[in-house]
């Protein structure tokens, strides 16, 4: 990961000047830009996509991200099954600071024709995630999802600015050299 880290409080998607959760410990532009570039590609997808946030945490350390791994394969399975989605886009990061244990932020992007309420996701999620760590916590903040339409500026705004708190500096970097402080997928640009 490119260590260029940024202090500004906006950055530039899709040509629209945005404002980004940077103002604190600044962010790391590569991981920023790798996860609005998964925005923009869900969006060049579908007219609407419905995007939900959430927090993992772990009982113990791990000195790898394979939680994380078992989480998406099974939810993936899940969500293509139950939704008919041809894509899913997701963005993770890998974060530890004053805990023993690294925690995770998860964006999950979607179809927003196909799903626009996310209440049974989140249960599904909870489910997923309690399972693979024994019985440890999910937390879903307050404000859980965001319907971004194509061309529409305040959804996006509002969404990258949630997005963008996952490319924080402060509390990246605590694990081994050969593990990721971050995943996107990989979906290209129509």
């Amino acid at each position: 990961m490119s260590k260029q880290i940024s202090k500004k409080l906006v950055t530039e998607v899709s040509g629209q000047t945005l404002w980004i959760n940077g103002k604190k410990s600044g962010v790391y532009m590569s991981m920023l830009e790798r996860i609005i570039g998964q925005l923009e590609a869900m969006l060049s997808h579908h007219s609407k996509i419905h995007i939900l946030r959430f927090d993992f945490h772990q009982p113990i350390y791990s000195n790898t991200n394979e939680k994380m791994t078992v989480f998406n394969r099974r939810l993936f399975k899940w969500l293509k099954r139950n939704y008919r989605l041809n894509r899913i886009g997701f963005a993770w990061v890998r974060e530890k600071e004053k805990a023993k244990q690294q925690h995770y932020h998860y964006v999950l992007m979607i179809d927003g024709h196909k799903v626009q309420y996310s209440d049974l996701i989140q249960k599904k999620v909870i489910k997923i995630w309690t399972e693979i760590t024994d019985g440890n916590t999910c937390w879903i903040p307050k404000h859980p999802f965001y319907n971004v339409a194509r061309n529409d500026s305040d959804s996006l705004q509002e969404a990258v600015y949630r997005i963008s708190y996952l490319a924080k500096v402060r509390g990246k970097g605590f694990r081994p050299p050969q593990t990721k402080d971050y995943s996107t997928s990989r979906i290209y640009t129509k």
